[in-house]
C-alpha cells in the first residue's frame, strides 16, 4: 500500500476549509483513483481540533461580540439580542471534526514512548535548538512506528517542518530502526509533481515565462486592502478600514512548484504557484499612532513596517496560484485562470 500523511502546519496552509483548497482537492481526487490511502496521526489531529477551537472559532466568536457591543453603543441603531455562542462553538468544531474524520481511511494513535529515548532526544533538542520540538518527536515516532508495521507500504509524509530531514537525532533513530520506506516531502504540490501525471515537454523556465506580470499586478490590486493586516495589528481583526493605497509595484517573480493532474485523460490541467515579491504603500494613517500598536512579523525575510510619516508598508512575499490547461499536442500551456493568492505564504507555526 501507499499512504500519504499530512502535517498540521501543510493543513494551516490549506486553511480551515481544507477540503476547499485546490491543492487538496486534486490531491483527493488522484488518491479517489488510486489505491492509495491519506491517514492522519493522532497528534495532528489533536493539534488541528485545538487550533480550531482556541484559536479560529475563538477569534471568529470574539470579533461578533465587539461588532455586537458597537450595536449597542450606539443610540440610533437597534440593539441586537446576543445568540448562544456557546452551541455556535460546539456545533462548528463538531462540523470540522466531523470534516477531518471523513477526509482519511484512519486515524492513526501514537506509538508507545520510550522514556529514555524522549529524555535523549530533549537533551540533544536543548543544545541545537531553542524551540520545543516535542510534537515534532512524537510524529516521527509515530512514522517510524508506521513503517515498521508495513516495511513494504510506501508512507509519504508531507511537511514543512525542516526537523524531519535535517535532525541528526532523528536520522540517526530512522537507520537505527533500518526504516527504508519512509519518504518526507514539503508540500502537496510537490507530491503530486512526483507522483502526479508527468508531461515531458513542461520546464520550470517555460512554467515562468508563460505568466503575464500583468494579470498578477491587476489581481493584487483587486485585494490590496488585504495587505495592511500584515503590517500592523491595528487592522488585523477588520474593523479598521487601511488608509487609500499609493502604490505597488512587483519585486520579483519566481517559481514555486508545479504539477499536472489529467481527471479523463482527455484534459490536462496544471497547477502553478509563483513566490512573488512586492511593495505596497498606503496613506498616512490618521486615526491612530501605528507606531503604538507595533508591527507584525512573519517571517525573517519581511520587511514590513511603518515610517515616519505614519504610513503602513507591506514588502514580503506572496504566494501566488494559478490553473492552467495543457495542450499536449501542441505542447502550450493555454488558459490560464487565477485562483488565489496568499499573503505572508510562509508562515510556520
Amino acid at each position: 500500500m501507499h499512504y500519504i500523511i499530512l502535517d498540521t502546519n501543510i493543513y494551516r496552509e490549506l486553511g480551515v476549509s481544507f477540503h476547499k483548497n485546490i491543492d487538496y482537492d486534486y490531491l483527493w481526487k488522484f488518491i479517489d483513483k488510486s489505491p492509495h490511502e491519506l491517514l492522519i496521526l493522532d497528534v495532528v489531529f489533536e493539534e488541528l481540533l485545538d487550533f480550531f477551537e482556541k484559536e479560529h472559532i475563538a477569534n471568529l466568536l470574539s470579533d461578533y461580540k465587539k461588532l455586537m457591543d458597537k450595536f449597542e453603543k450606539n443610540d440610533y441603531v437597534e440593539s441586537i439580542t446576543p445568540p448562544n455562542f456557546e452551541d455556535i462553538r460546539e456545533k462548528a468544531v463538531e462540523l470540522f471534526k466531523s470534516d477531518l474524520e471523513k477526509s482519511c481511511w484512519k486515524i492513526l494513535k501514537s506509538a508507545c514512548i520510550d522514556p529514555v529515548l524522549l529524555i535523549q532526544f530533549l537533551l540533544d533538542n536543548k543544545r541545537q535548538s531553542k524551540k520545543d520540538n516535542t510534537r515534532d518527536f512524537l510524529i516521527f515516532l509515530g512514522l517510524i512506528d508506521i513503517c515498521k508495521k508495513g516495511p513494504s507500504d510506501k508512507i509519504v509524509f508531507i511537511s514543512r517542518d525542516k526537523i524531519f530531514t535535517e535532525n541528526e537525532f532523528l536520522q540517526n533513530l530512522l537507520k537505527k530502526e533500518n526504516v527504508q520506506n519512509l519518504e518526507v516531502l514539503d508540500s502537496i504540490s510537490k507530491y503530486m509533481s512526483e507522483y502526479g501525471v508527468k508531461v515531458d515537454f513542461l520546464t520550470e523556465d517555460q512554467v515562468l515565462k508563460s505568466f503575464n506580470h500583468d494579470i498578477i499586478l491587476e489581481e493584487l490590486k483587486n485585494d490590496i486592502e488585504c495587505f495592511p493586516s500584515y503590517v500592523s495589528y491595528h487592522y488585523s481583526d477588520g474593523t479598521n478600514k487601511p488608509p487609500k493605497n499609493l502604490s505597488v509595484e512587483l519585486l520579483n517573480v519566481s517559481l514555486n512548484d508545479f504539477y499536472s493532474y489529467s481527471e479523463d485523460k482527455m484534459t490536462t490541467v496544471l497547477i502553478t504557484s509563483l513566490i512573488v515579491g512586492i511593495k505596497a504603500v498606503y496613506d498616512v494613517e490618521t486615526n491612530v499612532n501605528l507606531h503604538e500598536y507595533g508591527k507584525k512579523q512573519y517571517f525573517d525575510g519581511a520587511k514590513h513596517r511603518i515610517d515616519s510619516k505614519n504610513r503602513p508598508i507591506y514588502e514580503g512575499s506572496v504566494l501566488f496560484i494559478f490553473e492552467s490547461e495543457l495542450d499536449l499536442k501542441n505542447k502550450q500551456i493555454i488558459k490560464q485562470n487565477f485562483v488565489d493568492f496568499i499573503p505572508d505564504w510562509h508562515i510556520n507555526e
